[in-house]
């Protein structure tokens, strides 16, 4: 009934979410609890002369329809180009059509990166892909909140996204630790014109710490209100589960049965039959 219904809104399910599983089991898991696709986090991945054969093999077990460009390498500034640059032709080859990354770290942490990234503009990487720059998160320091990336605010990474031929990837969480509200940041950020793909999960702070990533009510944001929200907005690209190993259960099969019942009450939302 829902494969039915969902028309082109895709839900999936990010490999980071069991990252420190087997890649197999992300594609088994997203299968059987009723995904549309899975994500793929490229961190370990972009690097491996193999990788495109054995996405395309995964791929039979569930459609990839999103690559995660790596946020974690190991080197200089540089890399993080090179693990992108790489991404894309990946993503090419397999005729994956969309890519999230992240900005660069303030110029002092990421020099290279936040260089190469100012001078490009990525007109030319659009004809094939979609590549879709994610808003970040505030860290806690002491008492404050501090953003280490060098894009903060959301008008002006609206502008550059426009300026750049860039779209946007929406983290929920991540906006949960700057303070602000979903639907005014989504909205600020240049709604469904500009946001191609969406990050789902929630966000609490609790004994000072800002725990991020989440599972979708298990912390404080409105995520079923904003589930209504974007169904208003006529929002019909991705969206996918992206929550930490710890918050989902041990076993294979409760993992599953976790998932579905979040799937089946997203899309109860969504079609308004909650």
């Amino acid at each position: 009934m829902y494969k039915y219904l969902m028309g082109d809104l895709k839900l999936l399910f990010s490999t980071g979410s069991i990252y420190k599983s087997p890649l197999e089991k992300s594609f088994y898991i997203a299968s059987e609890a009723g995904f549309d696709g899975v994500e793929v986090v490229m961190n370990e991945l972009y690097y491996k002369e193999e990788t495109p054969e054995h996405l395309k093999e995964l791929s039979k077990i569930i459609k990839i329809q999103v690559l995660h460009a790596p946020f974690i390498v190991e080197g200089s500034s540089k890399t993080m180009v090179v693990s992108l640059l790489e991404t894309i032709k990946i993503a090419e080859i397999l005729g994956i059509k969309k890519i999230v990354f992240h900005p660069p770290l303030k110029p002092w942490m990421d020099l290279y990166y936040w260089m190469w990234f100012r001078k490009t503009e990525f007109f030319h990487f659009q004809k094939k892909v979609k590549l879709c720059l994610e808003n970040m998160p505030f860290k806690k320091f002491f008492k404050m909140r501090i953003c280490p990336w060098s894009i903060k605010n959301h008008e002006k990474m609206k502008n550059l996204a426009k300026r750049k031929n860039l779209y946007i990837a929406f983290d929920t969480t991540h906006c949960g630790t700057t303070g602000k509200n979903l639907k005014i940041a989504f909205e600020k950020l240049g709604g469904c014109d500009l946001i191609k793909h969406i990050h789902l999960s929630d966000f609490k702070e609790e004994k000072g710490k800002l725990l991020e990533h989440l599972f979708p009510g298990e912390g404080i944001l409105p995520i079923f209100e904003f589930i209504r929200f974007l169904k208003e907005l006529g929002y019909k690209e991705t969206i996918t589960i992206e929550v930490t190993p710890d918050c989902l259960p041990d076993s294979d099969m409760e993992k599953i049965k976790k998932l579905r019942e979040l799937l089946n009450k997203i899309r109860e939302v969504y079609y308004g039959l909650h």
